[in-house]
């Protein structure tokens, strides 16, 4: 039971990251690690893994607590996107195209070049049913707001960015990450249920199938059950047995379609597993919003990856919005969504 190399290398490189020491050749690795992770793993402080005691090998549980481990924190990418251009004007028309504030007033009062912090989230889906379904959905977000950025995802890697290392992360980026990370799991789960919909359909619709044969089978049993009530050489006692039978039918073949509602029951499972950071270089633009007898000032974004304004979030529910409903509480302006904006 030879352990695949890439297996050992993969256990060295568990064991340093988490404080270990680690030494491998082309057969096995030898370990010193510290306490509270040699419990973890279920394996003594000196290790010897990949010989005949203890192979590394797909499928071992050893493997298994090693994965688990590895992938327990999200793994984060930093890095920086530099664009040729950043737009000087005309943020006066983009307002109206890529924002429009109901029944308010916008102008702007002032630009400036900054730097803004994005994410991508990736997150994983599992559809277990009679069949397994699984894959991977991408979503952009500006992290200080946790507006998500349409197409963000798919546009970075045009702009060939630059990743730090680890150790040399500039301090730029958000700290508090809570707002981003909720709106883009929300935003997560409806892209994978549309991912889902062709197998929620089939499950649905072998779940129909299955019913409805079931109820066949059974109606026709009944029939014959009846017909055979005639039978001349069928005794009493006999008599009564089948005709408790036919009355049973109906209870068994409901546990019979319960037993198939469970068999294509849909459970999915959502995490996020990865996620990309990015310092991009922005423009911020101060726009002066009027709503009946009051002002106020907010920031814009002008963002060079999807050459567009970023989207603001409803005050209330935090939902992603490009149409903007200023309303008057407390004497001060709240920017809402148009669902929040009719339950005033």
């Amino acid at each position: 039971m030879d352990s695949a190399p890439e297996l050992l290398s993969f256990a060295a490189q568990v064991f340093e990251k988490y404080g270990g020491i680690a030494e491998r050749d082309d057969n096995h690795v030898m370990a010193l690690l510290p306490s509270g992770l040699a419990r973890s793993l279920d394996l003594p402080e000196e290790v010897r893994l990949g010989e005949e005691a203890m192979p590394l090998i797909y499928g071992s549980p050893v493997l298994d607590r090693l994965i688990q481990l590895a992938t327990e924190e999200i793994p984060l990418v930093f890095g920086r996107i530099e664009v040729p251009y950043l737009k000087k004007g005309g943020f006066e028309q983009l307002i109206r195209q890529d924002i429009v504030f109901t029944n308010g007033q916008a102008r702007v009062t002032s630009r400036a070049e900054a730097r803004a912090s994005y994410m991508v989230l990736i997150s994983r889906y599992v559809a277990l049913s009679d069949e397994r379904k699984e894959g991977l959905v991408e979503v952009g977000t500006h992290e200080g707001t946790g507006a998500i950025i349409e197409d963000f995802e798919t546009l970075w890697p045009e702009f060939r960015p630059e990743f730090y290392v680890p150790g040399e992360v500039p301090p730029h980026f958000s700290v508090h990450l809570e707002k981003p990370i909720s709106n883009a799991m929300r935003k997560a789960r409806v892209l994978a249920e549309g991912k889902l919909t062709d197998f929620i359909k089939s499950m649905r619709r072998r779940l129909r199938r299955d019913a409805k044969n079931t109820r066949e089978y059974y109606e026709a049993l009944r029939k014959e059950m009846e017909a055979s009530l005639s039978h001349h050489n069928l005794s009493e006692a006999q008599r009564d047995e089948r005709i408790a039978k036919i009355k049973d039918l109906p209870r068994e073949m409901a546990r019979k379609i319960e037993d198939l509602q469970q068999k294509y029951k849909i459970q999915v499972r959502l995490r996020g597993c990865a996620a990309l950071r990015f310092l991009v270089n922005v423009v911020h633009i101060m726009v002066e919003i009027r709503f009946r007898k009051q002002t106020r000032t907010i920031p814009l974004i002008w963002n060079p990856i999807s050459r567009r304004l970023d989207p603001l979030v409803c005050e209330r529910c935090y939902e992603t919005i490009r149409s903007v409903h200023p309303r008057e509480e407390n004497s001060e302006i709240r920017l809402l969504c148009p669902s929040c904006a009719q339950k005033q």
